[in-house]
């Protein structure tokens, strides 16, 4: 069930990055874009998300670098994260650094879905 808390939705490919915002939207979460690893922790620090849904693979600062810097920055309060990979070893490396999951894509938007039900934190 949706709460107040956003999901935070985070890649350089705008189209994608819009698709998964609407996906999320149309299941009644409130949603919070951004485009750059930067953006994201910005984000992050502002919104407090419930869930990242983050591309692996950016410029800059990739998704890695990103769940890295958040988990530095707010310690156990860090949003849980699923990652969108295009590999099945970026798959793994997910796993490593702590993600919730990570998706290859393409995935399938059910189990985007499945995954943000079983991992969104509440607001309680």
């Amino acid at each position: 069930m949706p709460n107040d808390k956003p999901i935070l939705v985070v890649d350089d490919d705008p189209t994608l990055r819009r698709a998964v915002s609407r996906i999320l939207r149309s299941e009644g979460h409130t949603v919070v874009e951004a485009g750059t690893g930067d953006d994201a922790l910005k984000a992050a620090r502002e919104f407090s998300p419930a869930l990242v849904v983050l591309d692996y693979a950016m410029p800059g600062m990739d998704g890695e670098g990103v769940l890295l810097a958040m988990r530095a920055e707010h310690k156990e309060a860090t949003p849980p994260a699923v990652l969108l990979t295009a590999s099945g070893r970026q798959q793994e490396r997910a796993a490593e650094i702590g993600a919730v999951l990570g998706l290859c894509k393409p995935f399938r938007v059910e189990e985007l879905l499945a995954a943000v039900k079983r991992h969104r934190r509440s607001d309680a």
